[in-house]
């Protein structure tokens, strides 16, 4: 009677697995590249503006929106996505100034184009999973003075203010955006224990319980784990390790300059799908490239080799079109990225105590070594940090590593000699970015 029960309560089990492999994973349960298009900058830019000057300049005579730019040239960015071959993508459809740039009946400070409609149309037409960005935390439409917190400064809490005027135009908006364009889901900026986090929260699980949502920041706190479809946060940097007390915006991003520490422990920790964002410029306020163009494409291989989405955040001009030099970027890492595609996105990080895979030696500080698996064969990620190309000997112990048929250099698929536990890799062996060995089994 006991073996009839068990096997009764394994039957799911066994059904799911029938087949040999696990049920098809989503696009936002899988690593993967993606691309935000950003269109907040204008002359004399700043993230922490003064908004009552902003406001002022953006406003006619009667205090009515006078919008000249930034626009969005939303044809430019889908293209570029299908060139790069990103996985999924997102457009920002209302930053922190509160300008709205789709369809909207609750407010007049808004674009006279539609781009979120063009940005639905275009993204479904290209089969490209696509989300909007929208701030809850910050929203500077002066129709919101009587109840902002701080008109001057970006950082004004709205969401904390009594009362449900906010939270009301919230949710008006979200209909408004999930009706009318039926995204896959909604990127929101920035998760924290507020009114109206709580309130998106809650309104989007019972109205639209279909739509995939994220916070930026959820990383970092751990009861967000659980409410959203997958967390997200911030990298800036590969693998720095210095506070930099410059300047306010200088010692943000070096809080989140190390993509190497920030992603192995999201690896360790979190058991639902997470992201990282990093900036193509050297962060949102220096949208200068940073001197090694690789070093971005090597953030993105740490973010996928350990199981996240790596999320690529370029800016656009006034005119609305991508800057030169960000496109520049994300097309490099396209290159990189589209042989390799398969080896991220269908792979499976693995689980271990440091951020050094169990059992793998050899190589030395300039480097990285990420495990994952993808089927049954054990992959290892080389993280080239310096661009180092010069002749490694990687020992391998331990079970994961044994009983292999053969090994493989990849994407090349070039064989390699596995001998004593060891693969020698020449100088020409060694990838500039990511370095990854195949173990067939």
């Amino acid at each position: 009677m006991l073996k009839k029960i068990l096997f009764l309560l394994m039957l799911p089990t066994l059904a799911a697995g029938a087949s040999g492999t696990a049920p098809a994973k989503a696009w936002w349960q899988k690593p993967g590249l993606g691309i935000q298009y950003q269109i907040e900058q204008r002359p004399g830019w700043a993230w922490n503006r003064d908004f009552v000057k902003y406001n002022q300049a953006m406003s006619d005579e009667k205090g009515k929106l006078k919008f000249d730019g930034p626009f969005a040239k939303v044809s430019q960015f889908v293209a570029l996505s299908q060139k790069v071959g990103a996985d999924y993508h997102l457009m920002e459809l209302k930053w922190h100034d509160g300008i709205c740039y789709f369809n909207t009946k609750l407010t007049d400070w808004k674009t006279a184009e539609d781009y979120g409609g063009e940005f639905a149309k275009l993204s479904k037409e290209a089969g490209i999973p696509f989300m909007y960005y929208y701030s809850t935390i910050f929203d500077h439409n002066p129709q919101f003075d009587s109840i902002q917190p701080n008109r001057r400064s970006t950082v004004s809490l709205i969401g904390t203010v009594p009362g449900n005027v906010y939270t009301d135009y919230l949710a008006g908006q979200f209909q408004e955006i999930m009706d009318q364009y039926h995204p896959d889901g909604l990127w929101l900026d920035w998760y924290t224990p507020d009114k109206s986090t709580w309130f998106t929260i809650k309104y989007l699980r019972q109205h639209y319980p279909n739509a995939v949502i994220t916070f930026n920041s959820s990383n970092t706190f751990p009861d967000s784990y659980k409410k959203l479809d997958y967390t997200s946060s911030e990298a800036h940097g590969l693998n720095q390790v210095k506070l930099n007390f410059k300047s306010l915006t200088e010692f943000v991003t070096s809080l989140s300059g190390n993509a190497w520490k920030l992603a192995n422990d999201n690896r360790r920790n979190f058991d639902q799908p997470w992201e990282l964002i990093s900036p193509a410029g050297q962060n949102w306020q220096i949208i200068a490239l940073r001197p090694d163009l690789n070093t971005l494409a090597r953030m993105s291989a740490v973010v996928m080799a350990n199981g996240g989405k790596s999320l690529i955040g370029v800016a656009t001009e006034l005119s609305g079109q991508v800057m030169p030099d960000h496109q520049k970027q994300v097309e490099l890492i396209g290159e990189w990225y589209q042989p390799r595609k398969n080896l991220f996105t269908e792979a499976e990080s693995l689980k271990y105590q440091d951020d050094r895979p169990p059992g793998v030696s050899g190589y030395s500080k300039d480097f990285g070594a990420v495990a994952a698996k993808l089927g049954n064969d054990p992959l290892l990620h080389l993280i080239n940090f310096t661009g180092a190309q010069t002749p490694i000997t990687l020992k391998f112990s331990g079970e994961f590593w044994q009983g292999a048929k053969k090994v493989y250099l990849e994407p090349s698929h070039r064989q390699l000699s596995f001998q004593n536990s060891q693969i020698a890799l020449s100088r020409e062996q060694v990838d500039p970015i990511d370095t990854i060995v195949r173990f067939e089994k």
